[in-house]
């Protein structure tokens, strides 16, 4: 069997954090002790995992801007959603977030920026890392602002609207990646 060609741009999956993988309870989720998976995100993670595809989030995290929570509490949070999703069986390969808003506490982090959603900054910046091939990829977000993100980026997008994330996730692999098995 040949070795994967590390040149060719791989598609992916692309996720919002808070009300598409995990709950949010409060309206900013960043407290280990809160983690919870949305119903059926983590075997969705694992399904794409399995299929051979990268997962990624992408996440506002305005909280920080707003001087509501540390970005070392949002680290924790997520290394929290990575270990977790891990041992579920799948793996989410990189984490971006913006901790700009327009309400920010710090005028740094209250100026426009390219990576809060609906801005594709997030995306564009880890399919350059990642080598992505962003139009075959699929943004999942609860909001508009991540669909507009998602498509902003060139990718296919879709709104979750609630119940269980791997019914979406299913329908999602056989549209847009046949199955995978990349």
């Amino acid at each position: 069997m040949a070795a994967p060609d590390k040149t060719r741009r791989q598609p992916a999956i692309f996720f919002d954090r808070d009300d598409t993988l995990t709950v949010d309870r409060h309206g900013y989720t960043y407290l280990v002790s809160d983690f919870e998976f949305v119903a059926g995100a983590a075997a969705a993670l694992a399904l794409f995992h399995n299929a051979g595809l990268r997962a990624f989030v992408v996440t506002n995290q305005g909280g920080i801007g707003k001087g509501l929570f540390q970005r070392e509490d949002m680290q924790r949070f997520n290394d929290k959603l990575l270990g977790e999703t891990a041992a579920n069986g799948g793996q989410i390969t990189d984490i971006a977030y913006c901790p700009h808003h327009p309400d920010a506490v710090d005028p740094d982090l209250r100026a426009p920026c390219a990576c809060r959603k609906p801005e594709p900054g997030m995306l564009l910046t880890l399919a350059a890392k990642w080598h992505i091939d962003l139009p075959g990829s699929v943004m999942v977000g609860d909001r508009d602002s991540d669909v507009a993100a998602g498509r902003a980026a060139g990718c296919h997008a879709y709104r979750f609207d609630g119940g269980s994330l791997l019914s979406l996730s299913r329908h999602i692999l056989a549209t847009h990646f046949d199955g995978a098995g990349l």
